[in-house]
């Protein structure tokens, strides 16, 4: 019995939703029968309301402890005229002994409908391209709030407006979209020298970013090839005012073209993963504050022991075209912006090597699971890690600890993180 009410939690999860229970007054099963459905049957409404403490955020500040509370719902919505609905949305203050300020997101709310071979699917939706495991060359689609204090990393990712039509063709699928929406994602700042303001570029023409997509699933070897117009969700910078004795700065969000693909073959215990994106930038290399054309390329494999060990290993490689070195720069204050650039786009030499590691394990008829997960680039030696632990109390409560651990010197990728390594726990009770 307590393994079908795990598996249960679980399958709620896979489709969205955190945990759906209907609510009893003291009714019996005949009665609930014969007064029919409830409403929250009806709205398929779902969710749960979390309490947490981070040691730190995002901001880069001295300060620690970061008590959280948030309320994260779901809607289903019973089908009505062959049209489907669903609604996810969230609610979260993220420091509650120091600054009252509640902010909110409907992260998706879609309409979808199935013709024929075609599905149609308008409004704001998560999109994510790719096969390999968390880092995916070819989705430059994902917008993601990495401020938000959260233990699952995919609960930083923000829907954006979508219209998406789907071609089905047995094991093959033809994909199309048009995203008209851009939204800004949330990423850590490190304090700017004296004198220096950053602010967002809005960028130009958010309605002509697209997307084509033809996957094959199911039927053998898993593969796709895709296409994406987009906006980077990775910034520029750019100087809008190099006015004395500041400089007003700007996150200048540009548009990109990614051409990628992706596959997955299983041979025999083993699952060999592979994905690779070139992505065609603005900038010709005359530009040091842009970002450069590149080449990024994962290559992995996973396999799982006795149904509750998995392990995933993957090798990391980008190829960084027209790479000039900052330290080539005369200007020193082009060249101090020029470093930042290449290390938010983890372009600080023209190839990078690395590697990805998610082990996870789950034990006590799963209501335990545990997981760590890593990634390093060679060159500097930087490295994130990340420990979880969950366990679920009951069907409706569960507990989580973990930590985000970034480590290396402040002038690489991971390294320029280390302020904001925290740990944290968190319980969710779901409704």
């Amino acid at each position: 019995m307590r393994s079908s009410r795990l598996a249960l939690w679980r399958t709620s999860v896979a489709c969205g939703l955190a945990l759906t229970v209907t609510l009893v007054r003291g009714e019996s099963d005949s009665d609930l029968r014969e007064a029919g459905p409830s409403l929250q049957d009806i709205l398929g409404l779902s969710g749960s309301i979390r309490a947490a403490d981070f040691s730190k955020d995002k901001s880069f500040s001295t300060k620690t402890g970061y008590a959280v509370a948030s309320i994260w719902a779901t809607a289903a919505p019973q089908e009505f005229w062959g049209i489907r609905t669903y609604f996810d949305g969230r609610a979260q203050e993220q420091d509650l002994a120091r600054s009252p300020h509640v902010s909110w997101d409907i992260r998706e709310g879609y309409a979808q409908m199935t013709r024929g071979q075609f599905d149609l699917r308008a409004g704001r939706q998560v999109i994510v391209w790719g096969r390999a495991d968390k880092v995916n060359p070819t989705d430059a689609w994902s917008t993601r709030d990495f401020a938000l204090l959260a233990p699952n990393d995919d609960d930083q990712r923000l829907g954006v407006a979508t219209l998406q039509a789907t071609w089905n063709m047995g094991a093959y699928r033809a994909i199309t979209l048009w995203q008209p929406e851009w939204r800004y994602p949330g990423l850590p700042t490190p304090p700017l020298p004296p004198g220096m303001v950053l602010q967002n570029v809005a960028p130009k023409d958010p309605a002509q970013q697209w997307g084509i997509k033809f996957d094959h699933s199911g039927d053998g070897p898993d593969w796709s090839v895709s296409y994406s117009h987009s906006i980077n969700r990775t910034p520029d910078l750019a100087v809008l005012s190099p006015t004395p004795p500041g400089s007003l700065l700007g996150l200048d969000y540009r548009t990109v073209g990614v051409v990628g693909a992706d596959a997955a073959v299983p041979i025999g215990k083993f699952g060999l993963r592979a994905e690779v994106a070139y992505t065609r930038t603005q900038d010709g290399g005359t530009d040091p504050l842009a970002q450069k054309r590149n080449v990024f390329a994962v290559v992995g494999c996973e396999r799982t022991f006795d149904g509750v060990l998995n392990i995933n290993a993957q090798y990391l490689y980008r190829r960084t075209f027209d790479f000039v070195p900052p330290s080539l720069i005369s200007n020193p204050n082009t060249r101090l912006l020029a470093e930042q650039v290449d290390l938010l786009s983890n372009q600080i030499a023209p190839d990078m090597y690395g590697a990805s590691l998610r082990i996870n394990y789950k034990a006590w008829n799963e209501t335990l699971e545990s997981e760590i997960a890593a990634a390093v680039w060679f060159k500097n030696g930087d490295s994130a890690i990340s420990p979880k632990a969950t366990y679920a109390f009951t069907d409706r409560l569960k507990g989580i600890v973990g930590g985000e651990i970034y480590h290396g010197p402040s002038q690489s990728f991971f390294g320029r993180l280390n302020r904001t390594s925290t740990a944290y726990a968190e319980f969710q009770v779901g409704f």
